[in-house]
């Protein structure tokens, strides 16, 4: 009763109204999230929270109502994911700082109607997950009418990228574009060196796209009335090469006067472990504690890449790791039973699926997997006559459409 009666204190206390405070289980949690939006707004929030002891594992989940899109801003080291309404900020050894800071920049669309923002706190005590929920908080439409167009100087146009290394070959790049005026013109040139190959995951729906040698192109004849872009693809090839290599410029109109923002190449970032690089550990961990090196050797599985019928093949990789798992680890772990291949290059080994002529059937078989299964990423990989290289090389050679 005395910590109820503390919490509701500092909740109403006018020194802190800008924030929101909740507390349970011991942790006590901060924010900013606005009471109100606008259709096209866009607003920063924050959180705080004094998690004390906590250590470990530990996972920050929040659920959106729709028309609310997300582009975090400072994760304190968690790995962050965004789908399906739900932000996910996940660390595999929670910082020992006593508090953790995090932001996000909320962005709304033209189907958002308001709604109820939820928050849980999860993690490891005594070997025992805690899940705390805490209060509910609810932003509301603000359909207050504009009464003044935007005015000259006001717009930011920023531009920001980031690189994720999901193995040793293989990139996740996002680009994020905010701050244009709706209804410009806009253009973004990227430079992706030759050796590399890339491959969408969301191109952020432009009127045009089209490559000229290494010059990535997109244009959009409007922009959008949304407040930013996301543009997301795998990079694959020397990922270190590629990483410093990588780069383009975004051009606009602002005020009816050209406009430009380069876009730096981007600082490769390890991917943080996923709680099935854990289990995996777990599972290859126990295998070696129950079962002797002979019958290891003599139960491995032997995985072969099959020989392509004409001698390109496009495949769905769908993992990469250095330990050898079975068909049964996919379908307990994954509910994924479809035919599994693998090839060992450079100590690791590479989980693929499926053999095609074309690209584009490959393709279909990699987006109904990433809707089916959760599995890591899946993405098209190409092969000649038994030999992985680039898809970029094989849709060259086979003649084939190069856009996905």
């Amino acid at each position: 009763m005395a910590l109820f009666a503390f919490a509701s204190s500092i909740l109403y206390h006018p020194l802190i109204n800008a924030f929101l405070l909740f507390i349970g289980l011991g942790l006590v949690e901060e924010h900013t999230l606005p009471d109100s939006m606008a259709v096209g707004s866009s607003t920063i929030a924050s959180w705080t929270i004094d998690k004390g002891q906590t250590a470990g594992f530990a996972r920050f989940q929040l659920s959106f109502p729709p028309g609310i899109i997300i582009e975090p801003l400072k994760t304190d080291g968690a790995s962050f994911t965004y789908e399906d309404q739900k932000a996910k900020f996940i660390w595999m050894d929670i910082p020992t700082t006593p508090s953790i800071h995090i932001s996000v920049r909320l962005s709304t669309r033209a189907n958002f109607i308001g709604g109820e923002v939820k928050q849980w706190f999860s993690f490891i005590e005594e070997g025992s997950r805690r899940d705390v929920e805490f209060e509910p908080h609810v932003i509301s439409l603000d359909r207050t009418p504009a009464t003044a167009m935007q005015t000259e100087n006001t717009w930011n146009p920023q531009a920001t990228r980031s690189l994720t290394l999901e193995n040793e070959d293989i990139g996740y790049m996002e680009l994020a574009f905010s701050g244009f005026e709706p209804g410009s013109f806009m253009k973004w040139e990227e430079i992706i060196p030759k050796d590399c190959t890339f491959e969408w995951e969301s191109n952020g729906n432009p009127s045009i796209i089209d490559r000229f040698g290494d010059t990535l192109l997109l244009v959009w004849q409007h922009a959008p009335a949304t407040p930013s872009i996301q543009l997301s693809y795998r990079l694959s090839g020397n990922m270190t090469a590629c990483a410093a290599n990588v780069h383009g410029t975004w051009h606009t109109i602002l005020n009816n006067q050209p406009h430009s923002v380069v876009i730096p190449s981007s600082p490769l970032e390890q991917r943080a472990p996923s709680p099935d690089d854990v289990a995996l550990q777990e599972l290859t961990d126990q295998t070696k504690a129950t079962t002797t090196p002979e019958v290891q050797a003599t139960t491995r599985p032997d995985f072969s890449v099959p020989e392509p019928d004409d001698g390109i093949a496009y495949r769905v990789q769908i993992m990469a790791c250095h330990r050898d798992v079975d068909q049964l680890w996919f379908e307990d772990h994954y509910a994924f039973r479809e035919q599994v291949d693998a090839e060992r290059h450079n100590n690791w080994i590479k989980y693929t699926t499926g053999s095609h002529a074309h690209y584009r059937h490959a393709r279909d078989q990699r987006e109904r997997i990433a809707r089916a299964h959760a599995l890591p990423g899946p993405f098209v990989t190409a092969y000649l006559r038994n030999d992985r290289i680039t898809v970029q090389e094989a849709l060259l050679l086979s003649k084939q459409n190069w856009m996905p």
